[in-house]
């Protein structure tokens, strides 16, 4: 085993997302820190706040320089922050009396921090598109197999028909409100951090700090929050608190895969599943226990957000680091865990017939709610119960059609050949697909 299946390239396809890990690559978050520097030069030289010479030529030598990642390793490690290294080579590469209008006016997090919302816009990007995809995969499902009817299960036990559209429903309602948390969380996430050294903007004028607020979000396409938000992360914890949910989610879909194409089961399967070394008769349910199991992890990565929150004074270096060794991970186990889903959704096979021959096997049980019903008419509750329950037993040992023994031991007037049609005991199972699908928005 490595030391970070994250970081292995053995492991990674199974715990890790390329799409991700490209944001958060080194080099990726160099070239996001040098574009809010720039672009802090080039609108404070518009606004006459430093030369505009000097900005110009701070953006002519720094939008094509290449660091090497090694170069800031030391620094790094020595100020426990990448910034104030970042700055010193690149005012060495700026030269001259301009280098000094690197970095102006600002401190290490403001820079930091908003190099990090650029970069969480293009993750919530990939969770955008890929939600989208879930959503319309399980709509599918939903609407395909509206009348595919299966045994519903509670506590693992047989209990009522149901339809495998409204299970398929019910996996996907949470993805719609998770599109609808996501939209309204990256109005509040998707913001600039500039508050200079402790969060008041003292270094510039009221007037200079202000106007370049305003263009750097507009440069930059961020939202501008009413005060500098460095000991503020409450927006950063809620992200964590998204990805667990929405993996979360998709573990949920996961579980109930795996139990539903288990032997003796096996109501769906998965196409092309894991193989075993030693049993080829197996098709394993691999993505599914991905799924599970990444999801499980960020149920721990995102509690490590939320203690990141304890954020003490203007700014904590244990708190901020806290949210770097976790953030990262978070976000691409969740990436990695909604890839998975989208693929064994893609992979899912559907057998109605099995599902039929797991109803006929209840021998009528099934629908011993049914017969409850009925028969509450006629007698009380107890005697219901008592009459129903050994019927069922009797049903089972017997391999006999419980409505038939019904039918043979009770004095009633029911119509018990009427009631046998299990599809006339879905419910509003059509109804609250409907509902669902109707929640979609284009």
């Amino acid at each position: 085993m490595t030391v970070s299946p994250f970081g292995s390239e053995i492991y990674k396809d199974l715990f890790s997302d390329d799409d991700v890990n490209a944001i958060f690559s080194d080099h990726e978050h160099i070239r996001s820190l040098i574009k809010v520097e720039v672009t802090l030069a080039e609108v404070q030289g518009a606004l006459d706040i430093i030369p505009e010479q000097a900005a110009k030529k701070i953006k002519t030598i720094l939008e094509n320089i290449v660091l090497n990642p090694k170069e800031l390793t030391h620094g790094t490690a020595r100020d426990g922050i990448v910034v104030p290294t970042l700055v010193k080579h690149l005012r060495q590469a700026v030269g001259g009396d301009e280098a000094s209008f690197v970095h102006y006016g600002v401190t290490s997090q403001d820079i930091l921090d908003t190099a990090l919302v650029l970069q969480l816009r293009k993750v919530i990007e990939i969770f955008e598109a890929r939600i989208s995809s879930l959503i319309e995969i399980l709509a599918k499902l939903a609407n395909e197999h509206k009348n595919t009817i299966m045994a519903a299960r509670t506590r693992s036990q047989i209990s009522t028909p149901t339809t495998f559209g409204l299970r398929a429903a019910n996996w996907l309602m949470p993805f719609i409100r998770h599109q609808e948390r996501l939209a309204i969380l990256k109005e509040r996430l998707l913001i600039l951090s500039f508050g200079g050294a402790s969060g008041t903007l003292s270094a510039l004028s009221e007037e200079d700090g202000i106007a370049t607020a305003k263009a750097l979000t507009k440069k930059l396409s961020l939202g501008l929050p009413p005060l500098p938000w460095h000991n503020q992360r409450d927006n950063i914890a809620e992200l964590g608190a998204f990805c667990s949910l929405l993996t979360g989610s998709s573990a949920k879909i996961a579980s109930d895969i795996i139990l539903l194409c288990g032997s003796g089961i096996n109501e769906v399967s998965i196409k092309d599943g894991g193989k075993s070394s030693t049993m080829p008769q197996k098709a394993n349910p691999v993505a599914a226990e991905a799924i599970i199991a990444l999801a499980k992890t960020n149920i721990e990565l995102s509690a490590a957000l939320q203690h990141a929150q304890i954020h003490n004074n203007e700014r904590d270096g244990a708190a901020w680091q806290a949210e770097w060794i976790n953030l990262p991970r978070c976000l691409d186990v969740t990436a990695a865990c909604i890839g998975h889903q989208i693929n064994l959704l893609d992979a899912l096979q559907i057998y109605a017939d099995v599902m039929k021959a797991n109803i006929d096997q209840t021998y009528g049980t099934i629908l011993a709610e049914t017969a409850s019903i009925l028969l509450s008419s006629h007698m009380s509750k107890s005697e219901v119960q008592k009459i129903v329950g050994k019927a069922c037993i009797t049903a089972l040992e017997t391999k006999t059609d419980l409505f038939d023994i019904l039918a043979q031991e009770t004095e009633t007037n029911i119509n018990w050949q009427d009631h046998r049609a299990v599809k006339k005991h879905i419910g509003l199972s059509q109804k609250f697909i409907e509902h669902t699908l109707a929640k979609i928005t284009n």
